[in-house]
């Protein structure tokens, strides 16, 4: 079941895939909310909410008028698109593991699709894993597996999901970096694997994101830094992390002291974004100083302002807002949601969904601003994450593929 952001779904479907590989079973994959996160709930409740919120929203959204029911607060802005149109989904297929694209999340979709009585009689066809709280299970390759993370009320076994003959295993939540507890290495180098390769891939996010990274020079011409401060955790601990993020990018600075001439210079043209990266790349040299190009991803609201002490520490330091003409065009997109797949090739017709209106639902295209941002800062010679965070995580596994590809070659010249 998709709940919270994008990055924490991504997790759960990776976790997902892992136990397809594992079971020899067809991984049947939600649409992914591109939206709003929604909460996680147990496995009593989640179901019905999904029943009973997303149609609503998608005629919100059609209609552009606002609502409100009691149980669905959080689903106000859910946007449910196929998963392979946001994620290259090669990896899975590298792998061997099988997938269909769950139609849309509705309680009589097993009834619809697949002749499972929505009864008692379901139980001999369905095996439904009970997840009653956040931590109720967590699923290891083996009874001995490390159990690094104990918050979990239950172990559950390969072996005890592969006794189960039922033709359906069904998860409430998957979600959890350490939801699996894997020792065998073919379990662990496919979880990596599935972790480096699972990327973005819309056309969009994919050209906007290599505008910017061609204006920095290319691929690995600069360090990246992630900064969450704007809720929860993060933004009781955002200075903590400022600093964190600091003094690792010091690290990759050296201590020549600045030519005061140039640091003029930059700081004149702090507003000019174009004049100062252009002056920015005439500086770089084989190693980053304090004049080095540095690319952030932030949820700060105006972080040349809210950040301003790194903007005077780092006189090369840039984030999305200084590609405006980039930020604009893509908040300007208003694309189709595909949900249902009305146009794709599928293997059953469902003309009767809300989708198959004749009027096409569009998204507005700032959903995939913190994509285009991901996909900059995954490209960076070195990245510097906020501890804990989801996205810095997605970050950081595209960042290690880069450095795997790139030191490949490098073998290669060499050899």
């Amino acid at each position: 079941m998709p709940h919270s952001g994008l990055h924490n779904q991504r997790i759960a479907l990776i976790n997902a895939a892992l136990l397809a590989f594992a079971l020899n079973r067809t991984l049947i994959m939600p649409e992914l909310n591109l939206g709003a996160g929604t909460y996680w709930r147990p496995s009593k409740q989640l179901p019905f909410r999904l029943d009973e919120c997303v149609p609503k929203s998608l005629q919100s959204h059609h209609t552009e008028r606002h609502w409100w029911a009691p149980n669905c607060f959080d689903y106000k802005r859910y946007i449910p698109m196929p998963v392979e149109s946001i994620f290259d989904l090669t990896a899975f297929e590298e792998l061997g593991i099988k997938t269909m694209q769950r139609r849309h999340m509705s309680l009589d979709y097993f009834a619809r699709y697949w002749s499972v009585p929505q009864d008692d009689r379901n139980q001999s066809l369905v095996y439904q894993v009970p997840d009653t709280t956040r931590y109720s299970y967590q699923i290891a390759d083996s009874p001995t597996a490390d159990r690094k993370n104990i918050r979990y009320q239950e172990l559950l076994t390969l072996n005890d999901l592969a006794r189960h003959q039922e033709p359906f295993l069904l998860f409430n939540s998957l979600f959890g970096s350490s939801r699996l507890a894997l020792s065998e290495a073919k379990f662990i180098e496919a979880r990596q694997f599935l972790r480096e390769q699972l990327g973005v891939h819309h056309p969009h996010v994919l050209h906007a994101a290599m505008d910017i990274i061609g204006r920095l020079g290319g691929p690995a011409n600069y360090v990246s830094a992630h900064i969450r401060m704007g809720d929860g955790v993060f933004k009781v601990m955002m200075n903590d992390t400022m600093e964190q993020v600091r003094q690792k990018l010091l690290q990759h600075s050296d201590d020549a002291p600045l030519n005061r001439s140039t640091l003029h210079t930059l700081t004149v043209l702090r507003h000019q974004p174009i004049e100062r990266l252009n002056t920015c790349l005439k500086l770089q040299p084989p190693d980053h100083h304090r004049f080095g190009l540095i690319y952030m991803t932030t949820d700060a609201p105006n972080p040349r302002r809210t950040l301003s002490h790194l903007y005077d520490e780092f006189a090369c330091l840039f984030s999305l807002q200084d590609f405006q003409d980039v930020a604009d065009a893509t908040q300007k997109l208003r694309l189709p949601i595909m949900t249902n797949h009305k146009s794709s090739t599928t293997l059953f017709s469902d003309d009767d969904s809300p989708a198959a209106a004749d009027t096409p639902l569009t998204v507005q295209g700032d959903v995939f601003l913190p994509m285009i941002d991901a996909e900059v800062a995954s490209q960076a010679s070195y990245f510097v994450p906020t501890p804990k965070s989801t996205f810095s995580g997605y970050i950081t596994y595209r960042n290690q593929r880069l450095q795997r590809i790139y030191n490949n070659d490098i073998a290669s010249a060499t050899t």
